[in-house]
């Protein structure tokens, strides 16, 4: 009995640290995404942007590309910049219009 308790121990260690691995690896990913996204912009849109770009909404969409959302000075008019990066070429392919 003790070592069936023993093995559970074990497995749940190793699957917590397999989970940890995979969002840190997830969490860099992200951020590549958000500084491919930042450096396609020009430099008056970079000046709209409130707060850390670094801390940017990534989503991973279900075609395995991504979307970057930069919430701007100008959200209430224009609504904010997105993007979405094709998640094989790491290229920015769409730049959704603003209201």
């Amino acid at each position: 009995m003790k070592t069936s308790y023993i093995y559970l121990l074990f497995f749940s260690i190793i699957l917590s640290f397999s989970s940890c691995q995979d969002k840190d690896d997830q969490e860099a990913d992200f951020s590549k995404i958000r500084e491919i996204a930042y450096n396609y912009l020009d430099d008056i849109s970079k000046e709209t942007i409130i707060g850390d770009w670094r801390k940017a909404t990534v989503r991973k969409m279900g075609n395995g590309n991504y979307e970057v959302l930069f919430n701007t000075s100008q959200d209430a008019l224009l609504g904010p910049i997105l993007l979405e990066i094709d998640g094989e070429t790491r290229e920015v392919i769409k730049v959704y219009p603003r209201n």
